[in-house]
């Protein structure tokens, strides 16, 4: 006899129980210069360790699990690394690891913007140092969500004027030579894929990723496949962007006047590309609260306006996009009308009252993989299978997780059947059942879902289950 379960899905008021799922949601930032020790821009005179705890103090309420670390190479520009740099870049990762945080790195040299070239090392000193960090990434892959390109250019962000002026495609292929091989490599523009990944490099080409570190909302040249949206280039990234692992970050809050013609960027829009480019994480240093927490960037915005040229007397708002977006409501028939994802549970608490949603949680909850259990079948009659059906809701396939395994187990709590889940098959609003097949007679008791990250962390479902050992329970 065919027996089925339907788990019950999270209600709303019990959403931040997966906030801490490892490999998605909003990530924050920090610097090391790994010749010092020391951060850099606001915490120039800080130890970049006390600067990341700083930093991850400012956003406990949002539980990020990802910071973008750029480990700035400057001071060996023209020399190889010593023991030095690998002892700062050690200790800064065994830090991640105590604050259970997995690291978005990029390895950068120029991080002034008055003279950026002075900073640039040769081809030739690049090739040296990232043969030299190999075996260094291997022993420390389990805590790296995802290499970013970097390198080239001010911040590692391969402007125009740094890609004209090096050999990029000998500097990306290094990259990917000396990386793990199963760790994604983001890009900041899709040229920099197409013009350097030939088609027979398919292992390469299925590496590729992408971060667009210019995201206001509205379309802009600076954004990983250009403004237009009709393009080639743009269609071709809504084709790719579903099978990797994505990454993006706003502008800082001081800049808005000059590229938005309103306060903040506008949310819909924002969200629009989040859901269509299936991003995995984005930046919430940016654009959030830098004046109250960040006095590097609490500049005067009549300075950067007469730098670019801008008109003078605009102001730049004293709360960021994000602050604000949580004042615009969303709501189930806005999701509908646009055909975003979500769990109709998400709008209810667990004494069936409404909840009211806007889109700064929306962004928080929904960024990535969001995964529940919808369905669990079991002929006892034929006695040899367990079926088990999964759902997304997140923008994106849980990508960067290590695995999803399937555990069947009898009373006795022996496991009695095992099986993997394909993680590029679980894409937006995609329903995938998965067979369990059983190798003893007994009858199961309970089936388990295990979400395993790289650094032995574990995620939970948007389910109501028994929650042990890092394994989702469904009781038979």
């Amino acid at each position: 006899m065919m027996s089925n379960y339907y788990p019950k899905q999270l209600s709303g008021d019990q959403t931040k129980t997966l906030l801490i799922n490892p490999d998605r949601g909003f990530r924050f930032e920090v610097y090391l210069d790994v010749k010092t020790g020391k951060s850099i821009y606001e915490y120039a005179d800080q130890d970049a360790i006390a600067a990341l705890k700083r930093e991850a103090s400012l956003y406990t309420d949002d539980q990020p699990r990802i910071v973008q670390v750029y480990f700035y190479l400057t001071g060996y520009q023209h020399k190889p690394l010593d023991a030095q740099a690998f002892n700062h870049m050690n200790a800064f990762f065994d830090e991640l690891a105590k604050l259970n945080l997995k690291a978005l790195l990029r390895f950068a040299y120029i991080s002034e913007d008055k003279r950026p070239y002075r900073q640039a090392p040769s081809v030739h000193r690049v090739q040296q140092h990232l043969e030299q960090l190999s075996g260094w990434l291997q022993e420390h892959r389990r805590q790296i969500h995802a290499l970013q390109a970097g390198i080239i250019g001010p911040w590692g962000e391969w402007s125009q004027h740094a890609r004209d002026t090096t050999d990029e495609s000998t500097i990306l292929h290094s990259l990917l030579l000396n990386s793990p091989q199963d760790l994604t490599v983001q890009v900041r523009y899709l040229n920099i894929k197409n013009r350097n990944i030939n088609v027979t490099e398919k292992w390469n080409e299925q590496r590729i990723g992408f971060h667009d570190d210019f995201l206001i909302g509205i379309d802009h040249e600076w954004n990983t496949a250009g403004k237009n949206h009709e393009s080639n280039e743009y269609q071709q990234l809504l084709r790719e962007s579903k099978n990797t692992v994505v990454d993006g970050e706003s502008i800082w809050l001081f800049a808005n006047p000059m590229y938005l013609e309103t306060k903040y960027v506008a949310p819909q829009l924002m969200t629009q590309r989040m859901v269509e480019n299936h991003f995995t994480t984005l930046s919430i240093a940016h654009n959030y609260h830098e004046i109250e927490t960040n006095s590097y960037f609490n500049v005067t915005l009549e300075n950067e306006l007469k730098r670019t040229g801008k008109p003078e007397g605009l102001k730049f708002p004293q709360t960021g996009s994000f602050e604000y977006w949580k004042h615009v409501p969303v709501t189930p028939d806005l999701l509908d009308e646009k055909h975003w994802p979500y769990q109709s549970s998400w709008f209810w608490d667990q004494k069936k009252q409404p909840i009211k949603r806007n889109y700064f949680e929306y962004l928080r909850d929904y960024l990535g993989y969001r995964l529940e259990t919808t369905q669990i079948s079991y002929n006892s009659a034929l006695n040899a299978a367990v079926y088990l059906t999964l759902k997304n809701t997140g923008f994106a396939a849980p990508l960067a997780l290590a695995k999803i395994e399937l555990l069947a187990v009898n009373k006795q709590q022996d496991v009695i059947g095992k099986a993997l889940v394909e993680k590029s098959t679980l894409q937006t609003n995609n329903e995938i059942t998965t067979v369990i097949p059983l190798t003893k007679s007994d009858q199961p008791d309970k089936v388990g879902v295990k979400l395993l990250a790289t650094n032995g962390s574990t995620a939970r479902l948007a389910n109501e289950c028994q929650w042990a050992d890092g394994i989702n329970w469904f009781k038979l």
